[in-house]
């Protein structure tokens, strides 16, 4: 069935709405880690500021996971693929550390609260292990997701990718690596861009999550707006349809990616 999206004025009040929903989902599950599936880019960090400021009027969040969906990975001498440097401003893992974790354990702190501690990473020495952690630990009680400008990629999920898709490395589609040119300014080249992610898969996503929240904000996001809230099934040349089998769903857009 087609998504009924949520459509809010702009992207801060977009992210100040997701926040509110990860924080009734939170203390709906009163025990045990939150595993908060979380994207790494531009999409989310309205969400992520939202979170930060809650912590700092005193909301506990300590039992939040930050369970990440991808990296790049670049092969080592031995030719086995490995994590790139977290220092680098492209690391989705220092992405999580800096710009997810730290704005959030520093406003923790100042309110006197216990922040959250675990970021969760798939290892491109054995990805497929990703799966089963999630899995052991319950799945994901919530996914945030976001889409690919251009072609509809979901976490390092290129066009064509198999419904079934599990936890694994694989090639980055040219448009993805286009996209995270505009994320990051200094990766001014396309050969800059690492070729391969390690990147959680479509099935991973549709079967180890509880509930999904898809976020589209910016004009630049509209044709994504349009397939996703149209889509009634996964559709193979826009991976982030698989949001139309995820139940429950919500999708959230701001006005300039839901005009049509």
């Amino acid at each position: 069935m087609p998504s009924q999206p949520v459509i809010l004025p702009d992207a801060d009040a977009v992210g100040s709405a997701v926040a509110e929903l990860v924080l009734d989902r939170l203390a709906r599950t009163p025990t045990g880690p939150f595993i908060l599936g979380c994207p790494g880019g531009r999409t989310c960090m309205p969400t992520y500021r939202a979170l930060a400021a809650h912590a700092e009027k005193g909301v506990d969040l300590s039992r939040v996971v930050i369970a990440m969906m991808d990296d790049y990975v670049v092969p080592g001498d031995d030719g086995e693929y490995r994590r790139i440097d977290p220092e680098l401003s492209y690391s989705c893992l220092g992405f999580a550390r800096r710009d997810i974790l730290a704005p959030i354990t520093e406003a923790a702190l100042r309110a006197g609260t216990t922040p959250p501690t675990e970021i969760w990473m798939p290892d491109p020495a054995d990805p497929a292990r990703y799966d089963a952690d999630i899995e052991g630990a319950g799945g994901f009680d919530l996914f945030l997701l976001a889409s690919g400008d251009s072609d509809g990629h979901i976490a390092f999920n290129p066009p064509g990718s198999d419904r079934h898709s599990g936890t694994r490395i694989t090639p980055l589609a040219e448009a993805t690596r286009e996209d995270n040119m505009a994320t990051f300014p200094e990766l001014t080249r396309r050969d800059m861009v690492p070729a391969h992610g390690v990147t959680v898969g479509i099935a991973t996503i549709a079967e180890r999550s509880r509930e999904v929240v898809m976020i589209l904000t910016g004009a630049n996001k509209r044709r994504a707006f349009s397939r996703i809230v149209a889509a009634d099934g996964y559709e193979a040349d826009w991976p982030a349809t698989i949001v139309a089998e995820c139940t429950p769903r919500t999708v959230f857009a701001d006005r300039a990616a839901a005009v049509s």
